[in-house]
């Protein structure tokens, strides 16, 4: 199960992925139900992937048929069909200007496309698990099953490898693009500073050796499924994670501290995602099929 919510947060838009179907509901104020506004119904196979274009005109979604779907949020139906790839989809990201975006799929392929249906760019390497773009559009990040994730520089054409301990299952870059979170296999999520290295234009000299910070608490073990973590809070002061044991996780970012572990779910926690426009609630998805909406008090940030 998956969550996204809107980039803007304006009309309230929370997306849910759970098999071969999408539904987006809506809804305003912290105490107000959300309620369905289109199901979405395209793909044949389990969907992997959801992410809101940067304007909220858009829903991009990427799954196990090899399909992307671009959908037109106000009508709910398919703005185009993307289809290229010859495995299963399992990551997609839009480009600040919402009429590109890049997906990664397990037949190692990364594709950049256009909003008509044009592929634009291609990138051939290791099974994708995950990718993101940096929010001036320069940069690209991708990780695989194996222990390094990838920074591609879209303007020069370069790519660097920087290496990890462990496999990664999932990335998620900061709003400002220069914090990097990793989610690795063994369900340690490490911090990683690549502001020196953007701000250089990707100079060797400039790149990370090691993370600034390691987030611990949870059961560490080998995982079995997908973990998402995000930033959150006024200024990014939070990471969250969801896990394998049913729970929540929040931590101070700079600090490292683990500072809440919120119970109520029954199943693996598999993805997270902050107000962008809320600093004080987010939400998390899990296996149990549902989706919780958290909030806090203003007190306590």
């Amino acid at each position: 199960l998956g969550v996204g919510l809107e980039p803007t947060g304006a009309a309230g838009g929370l997306l849910r992925r759970n098999g071969s179907e999408s539904k987006i509901g809506s809804g305003s104020g912290s105490d107000s139900r959300f309620r369905v506004k289109h199901e979405l119904l395209g793909h044949k196979k389990p969907i992997a992937f959801v992410s809101w274009s940067p304007n909220d005109r858009y829903l991009l979604t990427c799954g196990n048929d090899h399909v992307l779907n671009v959908w037109d949020v106000e009508s709910g139906t398919v703005h185009h069909k993307y289809e290229k790839h010859m495995d299963s989809v399992t990551s997609c990201a839009w480009l600040p200007d919402s009429e590109r975006f890049v997906s990664g799929s397990i037949d190692k392929h990364i594709y950049m496309w256009h909003l008509d249906g044009r592929c634009i760019r291609h990138w051939k390497g290791s099974r994708i698990n995950d990718l993101a773009i940096s929010r001036n559009g320069k940069w690209m990040v991708s990780t695989s099953n194996e222990k390094k994730f990838h920074l591609f520089n879209l303007v020069m054409d370069t790519e660097t490898i920087v290496q990890e301990q462990e496999s990664i299952i999932s990335l998620c870059l900061s709003k400002h693009s220069d914090l990097l979170l990793v989610n690795l296999q063994n369900q340690k999520i490490h911090l990683w500073d690549l502001n020196e290295f953007f701000e250089c234009c990707g100079t060797p000299d400039a790149l990370p050796t090691e993370p600034v910070r390691r987030y611990r608490g949870q059961h560490e073990k080998q995982g079995r499924y997908v973990i998402r973590s995000c930033f959150g809070g006024s200024n990014e002061t939070f990471v969250v994670s969801g896990s394998e044991d049913s729970q929540v996780y929040i931590w101070h970012q700079q600090k490292g501290e683990l500072l809440k572990v919120l119970s109520g779910h029954s199943g693996t926690v598999n993805a997270v995602t902050w107000n962008p426009a809320d600093p004080y609630t987010f939400a998390s998805a899990s296996d149990d099929h549902s989706i919780r909406i958290w909030g806090t008090s203003e007190g306590g940030h």
